[in-house]
């Protein structure tokens, strides 16, 4: 009984495998029918036919050159001009100016508060004077 068993599965494996080699077989001979239709070059009738690989990579080469245009020309359109703004810029300029003598500290706050307001008010004079252009050295 075992020994029927184990032909039977031996027997159908040998059936499948022999009709996957039939259809593998087909199937190797239907490219290679197409690839040689592709690939002859009939020289009586001056036409030479290619493969379809060939027409591939040909029609590959320019779509990826159009392809590189493109993205040239978008980057190139996106890319903007470079705009110079101006702003006014402080440039130190050299001026002699007397500058007054700090207050000194008296006990009376009131003395001392207004002494600081006077040189406030002198000191402000002064820069005024090289702020306006004058006094340049």
């Amino acid at each position: 009984m075992k020994e029927k068993i184990k032909q039977f599965f031996i027997n159908l494996y040998e059936k499948v495998k022999t009709y996957i080699l039939e259809k593998v077989n087909k199937i190797k001979e239907i490219i290679k029918s197409t690839a040689d239709d592709f690939t002859t070059i009939d020289i009586e009738e001056g036409k030479a036919r290619y493969s379809l690989n060939w027409w591939f990579m040909k029609s590959l080469k320019w779509l990826i050159a159009a392809v590189l245009a493109v993205f040239t020309l978008l980057l190139w359109g996106c890319s903007g001009t470079a705009v110079t703004k101006y702003y006014p810029v402080s440039v130190p300029v050299a001026c002699s100016v007397d500058i007054p003598l700090k207050p000194e500290y008296n006990e009376n706050t009131v003395i001392t508060n207004l002494n600081i307001l006077s040189y406030a008010e002198k000191l402000k004079s002064a820069l005024e004077v090289c702020k306006n252009g004058g006094l340049n050295d």
